[in-house]
This record gives C-alpha cells, sequence and structure tokens, in this order.
C-alpha cells in the first residue's frame, strides 16, 4: 500500500462534503437581496451609454417628485427615485461599473436597497448566535479532520454457481438426501476479507498539518497492518510538499513535492524509499492545461534501480520502470480522464467519464485493459440521501476478475464499502442481473421514498423562509404597489395613444408568478402587472431584456417566494391579440407574429 496514496484517497475521495446541501442553497437563493440596477432601469447587461441614460430618463417621466403634485404621490416618488438615481450613477460610470458586475453592490461599499428589512434586537441577537455557532462547528472540524474506510469483501459465488459434493453410502444402502432449511443457500456466502484503515488530520502550525493513520486487513484467519504518520507542509502558494513514514513492518519513507511553475503548469515529484539497501522509487509527473479545463500529463517511474551496487542486481527486480500519459478534465456535465502506460512488466489504457446526475447525484463509467489485469469495466452511481450521507453502488465485471458488485455508504468522511463478488469468471448473465436489479431498488427508491421526502422537505424550507422574510416581503409588496400607483396615469394615458393608432400595442392583461395557480384559477401566488408592462410600450413596442429576474422591475414584487415564476403578457396589435408566456429571467420582445392566438 502507497502510505501516500492512502492519506489522499482517504481525505478526498468522499465527496460528499463538496456538494452544497439542497435546503441551504435554497436558503442562499431566496434571501432578501438588493434590487439588481439593470432590472431597475430594464436595461440588458450590455447596454450602451446612450441605452442608460435613455431608460433613465423614461423612469423620471413616472418617478421624479417634481412630476407629482399630490403629496403621498410625492412621497412614494421620492423613495423610488432615489433607487433609480442610485442604479444610474452607479452604471453610467464605467469604473463603478465594472465593480458592480464583478463583485456586486457589496463592492461598491454602498447599501441602496430596496425595502431594507429592520430586525428587532431579538432578530439580530439570533443571527449572531446561529454565525457564532457555526464558527464553534467549523473550527471544531478544521481542527481533527477523521476519515476512515470499512471494507467487507463477501464470497457469494457458491450462491449462483453452487457445489454439492457427492453424498457416499454403503452397498445396498439408499442415500437419504438431507433437508435444507431456508437459510441453507444464503449460508454458502462466505467473508473472504476485512480491510480498516483510518487517518486523523490537524493543523499544528499556520501552514503544517500532520496526519495519523493506520489500516489492517485480514483473509482466511491471516492479516497484518501498520501506522503512517504524514507531515505536510506549504512553503508558499506554488510550493509544498510532505514526508510520510510507515511505523512497522514493511517500513517506508516518502517524500513528496508539487511546484506549480505558472497558473497552466505543474510538475510532482514522488521518492519512495523501501529499503536502505536500494535506491528509493522516484516518480515524476509534469503537467500542463491544454484547454480550458483539460490539464494533460506525462508520468515516469523508475521502478526498482541500482546505483553503483546499491540495489543490487536491478534485473532480478519485479518492479519496473514505465512512462504514463494521460488527461483529466472536467465540463458542466461532469469529469472525465484518460491514461495510457507503457512498461517493462506492465502496460494499460484505461478511461474514465463521471456524469452529474439530478439531486447532486454521480453516475460514474470506466474501462481498462491491461497486460497484467486483462480486461475490465465498471458503472456505479451514487446518491446524496442527506446533508452529510450518500450511498452508491458499482458493478465491476471483466476478465479474469469476474463479477463484482460493490454497495458503499457514506458520511461525514466515515466510509462503507462492501464488496460482493458474484462470479470468480466473467458471466454476463450475473452481469446484467447484478447491475440491472439494484439499478431498478435505486431508481424505485428515489422515485417512492427520496424523492418525496425531498419536495416535502423543500416545501417546509420554503414556509419557513416565508414566515422568516415576512416583513422584508410585505415591504416590497407595499413599494410595488406604490410604484404601480405613480404609474397609473401615464400607463392609461399610453393606453389610449396606443390605441388611436392603427398599428398601436395595448396591453390587455398581464400576469406574474405561479401561473400554474392562474390555470387552475387560483388566485394565491399571481399578480397583476398590466399597468406596469403598459407603460414599459415605446413606440408600439415592449422590451425586457433577461438575465436578471422580473420581481427587480419597479412595480413588480414576489408573490410566490421559492416557486417557479413566469410572466404572461395579453395585448392586442393591429386589432388581433396576442399572447406570450416566458420564463421570470428570459427577455421578452413584442409585437410577433408568433404571439397571435
Amino acid at each position: 500500500m502507497d502510505p501516500y496514496e492512502f492519506t489522499q484517497t482517504v481525505s478526498g475521495e468522499d465527496s460528499s462534503q463538496e456538494d452544497q446541501s439542497d435546503l441551504k442553497k435554497l436558503e442562499q437563493d431566496l434571501a432578501p437581496t438588493a434590487a439588481d440596477f439593470y432590472g431597475v432601469l430594464n436595461i440588458s447587461r450590455k447596454a450602451s451609454e446612450d441605452e442608460i441614460k435613455e431608460a433613465y430618463k423614461k423612469l423620471c417621466r413616472f418617478f421624479h417628485p417634481d412630476k407629482h403634485t399630490d403629496e403621498s404621490k410625492k412621497k412614494m416618488a421620492e423613495s423610488r427615485f432615489q433607487v433609480i438615481q442610485n442604479a444610474y450613477e452607479v452604471l453610467s460610470n464605467p469604473a463603478k461599473r465594472v465593480i458592480y458586475d464583478t463583485y456586486g453592490e457589496e463592492g461598491l461599499n454602498a447599501s441602496w436597497d430596496v425595502g431594507p428589512r429592520y430586525k428587532t434586537p431579538e432578530e439580530l441577537r439570533e443571527e449572531y448566535e446561529k454565525k457564532a455557532r457555526q464558527k464553534r462547528e467549523s473550527d471544531l472540524e478544521n481542527l481533527v479532520r477523521s476519515k476512515a474506510e470499512y471494507q467487507l469483501t463477501v464470497d457469494a459465488t457458491q450462491l449462483f454457481d453452487p457445489y454439492e459434493p457427492p453424498v457416499f453410502v454403503g452397498f445396498g444402502q439408499t442415500s437419504v438426501p438431507k433437508k435444507k432449511g431456508p437459510f441453507h443457500t444464503i449460508s454458502k456466502a462466505q467473508v473472504q476479507q476485512l480491510f480498516m484503515r483510518s487517518s486523523f488530520e490537524t493543523q499544528i502550525g499556520p501552514q503544517t498539518h500532520a496526519i495519523i493513520g493506520g489500516s489492517m486487513v485480514s483473509r482466511s484467519g491471516m492479516g497484518g497492518g501498520n501506522v503512517l504518520g504524514t507531515v505536510r507542509h506549504t512553503v508558499s502558494p506554488k510550493l509544498w510538499g510532505e514526508v510520510t513514514a510507515t511505523l512497522l513492518k514493511p517500513r517506508m519513507l516518502t517524500l513528496k513535492s508539487y511546484y506549480s511553475l505558472s497558473t497552466d503548469s505543474f510538475v510532482n515529484t514522488t521518492a519512495q524509499l523501501n529499503s536502505v539497501y536500494d535506491p528509493p522509487v522516484l516518480s515524476v509527473t509534469a503537467g500542463r492545461r491544454i484547454f480550458a479545463a483539460t490539464t494533460g500529463y506525462m508520468t515516469y517511474r523508475t521502478g526498482e534501480w541500482s546505483l553503483f551496487g546499491w540495489g543490487g542486481d536491478a534485473s532480478q527486480k519485479m518492479d519496473k520502470s514505465s512512462v504514463s500519459l494521460g488527461m483529466a478534465g472536467m465540463n458542466k456535465h461532469g469529469n472525465y480522464s484518460g491514461e495510457l502506460q507503457t512498461g517493462i512488466l506492465s502496460s494499460h489504457i484505461a478511461g474514465e467519464y463521471s456524469y452529474k446526475l439530478a439531486n447532486q447525484g454521480r453516475l460514474r463509467m470506466s474501462c481498462s485493459l491491461s497486460s497484467e489485469g486483462g480486461i475490465n469495466a465498471s458503472i456505479g452511481s451514487d446518491h446524496k440521501i442527506a446533508e452529510h450521507t450518500r450511498i452508491g453502488m458499482t458493478m465491476e465485471c471483466g476478465l479474469p476478475l469476474g463479477v463484482i458488485v460493490k454497495f458503499r455508504v457514506s458520511r461525514l468522511g466515515q466510509k462503507a464499502v462492501v464488496p460482493i463478488i458474484l462470479a470468480s469468471e466473467f458471466d454476463l448473465k450475473l452481469a446484467f442481473f447484478g447491475a440491472v436489479i439494484p439499478a431498478s431498488v435505486a431508481v424505485a427508491l428515489d422515485q417512492l421514498v427520496l424523492k418525496p421526502r425531498r419536495k416535502r422537505l423543500i416545501k417546509e424550507k420554503i414556509q419557513e423562509l416565508r414566515e422568516e422574510h415576512a416583513e422584508y416581503l410585505s415591504n416590497r409588496k407595499q413599494e410595488a404597489l406604490d410604484a404601480q400607483s405613480l404609474m397609473s396615469d401615464i400607463a392609461e394615458r399610453k393606453r389610449k395613444q396606443e390605441e388611436n393608432k392603427s398599428d398601436g400595442l395595448v396591453i390587455v392583461k398581464a400576469w406574474y408568478g405561479n401561473l400554474d395557480n392562474l390555470d387552475n384559477e387560483i388566485d394565491e401566488g399571481v399578480i397583476d402587472v398590466t399597468t406596469v408592462i403598459q407603460t414599459l410600450v415605446h413606440d408600439s413596442r415592449l422590451t425586457i431584456p433577461g438575465g436578471h429576474s422580473k420581481t427587480n422591475i419597479l412595480g413588480f414584487y414576489d408573490p410566490c417566494l421559492g416557486e417557479k415564476k413566469k410572466l404572461r403578457v395579453q395585448y392586442r396589435f393591429r386589432h388581433r391579440l396576442h399572447q406570450v408566456t416566458v420564463e421570470d429571467t428570459s427577455a421578452l420582445i413584442s409585437p410577433v407574429q408568433a404571439h397571435v392566438v
């Protein structure tokens, strides 16, 4: 066992902690945010300076305080105009616009919230305690990180290819078959091997970590184990190294370094010393990014060698040199890798692909052709069933590997694996059913148990967030209604102007929100935005840029927090009725011939 491989795979193989919880992501997505300045001005993110200025002038006609004589409307206009003014000042300034596009409003070191949510002292105290608790948990986790793997290999070949020894009886006697109980077949399965390994990582210095690990294996009443320690130190952002040593026999000392030549290239070196009587086995890997998300690498491994008599006769050694060429990369759908190795004793070609499934699931496929291990293929998947828990299954088959099914459960760095050997030789029927039956069970479990549970938890979380942000949502609603009130006179004036044109565009009705409720004749979760849409009509043309939620448009608000929202507009153009429905962040341009009802 390679000690470095152990410390790396145990800490990095289980990526469940890298996956963000669906509920946490939902909480972040639905948290109150400042208004999107592009949405406030109703322009695209690629708008020119002239387009920004023109949009600002149009909104000033509605919301400039001097445009209103009524005192109540004047006050409403003042609050709305301040938001418009802030948006214009940022987007019309090239320097500020770059900062805003890159870092958002926080990068401007300013606060231009639309309807800020004023928190009570109790709410502030709860928020502080929550953040303090999260920090304590994070500090505790970083103090000592524990990783472990437990693997129990079961030989079930006798279940599918049973062997019954012949029964010998005396001359003239009749053999009476023994009665077999219901668990007779199952009892033929035997535990072939037990393997366990564990490690603890802690920080001992600002740039230094220590890892203590151990492993043991037991097979047919015999076994062994070892304890190893690793010290990893970061010299600079470009260079780090580590040293690993075993405590028991066989004793090994491994040195590893990583150096980043540039942002696109790196060099890894490994030296493994198995005995003072032999030179260390050296391995050098040089890699470089060859595409935007793909890295190519080349590895040379010396194997066991000799130097001026140090190491004895190298021709008698079993570990020979090899050279590998490979590449690894990722895209929005998953990760992929491939490697070609040629060596004196061992050569292989291998490939692996990991595909991202819905609900943080992963599908993995791999295949290899080796001069030592023959041809092997595997397919498997794992799924997240809780915030820190994943379950998975893998089918491996090949020549001369046979057929093996592996079941995995991992939680918080602890992993349990149960490989079940179905056949010692390749069996197509076993491989097929060994993959189909567990996959069918996994699909049924996901559809009948996990999916309804996810929906229930998300529904409960949305309701909790609605109650938590009730004051903010109420303020946003009131601000939108005030904006609609300020727009009503101009909207009616524009409507009459468009009606008097032969090719005028008149908004008949516009709805925003969860339109499924509207189709089912349910008023909840849908708002009327006819007035707002009519004011956005200029020269018989309606344009709403995409790229941001329409809740940022003045006069809009979120009527169904956490639900999928759409905008539906019915309009009349050239005396013909049109209708169009668009997603929340999609652009809308009207009139269009395809919208004719």
